[in-house]
């Protein structure tokens, strides 16, 4: 998975484009972003049914956009 497919799914679930305008590698999902539960657990469903890989955004770590990609990447093979 790219990053360019990472920000497609966050403008699937309904995040700004605005938003997403600085998304770097070191962006967190909830604390630069600001996912909301609704949001988490909605790009949760779309990693799953999209890359058959369950990740579980709730962990205590809040993940960065390059941690995520680097997992679903790893996962998906």
């Amino acid at each position: 998975m790219s990053v360019d497919v990472l920000k497609q799914l966050l403008l699937d679930i309904g995040i700004a484009e605005e938003t997403l305008t600085e998304l770097r590698p070191y962006t967190r999902l909830r604390a630069d972003l600001g996912l909301n539960s609704t949001e988490t657990t909605d790009l949760e469903v779309q990693l799953r049914e999209r890359f058959g890989v369950r990740v579980n955004l709730w962990d205590q770590e809040d993940y960065t956009v390059d941690e995520l990609v680097a997992g679903i990447t790893e996962n998906s093979r």
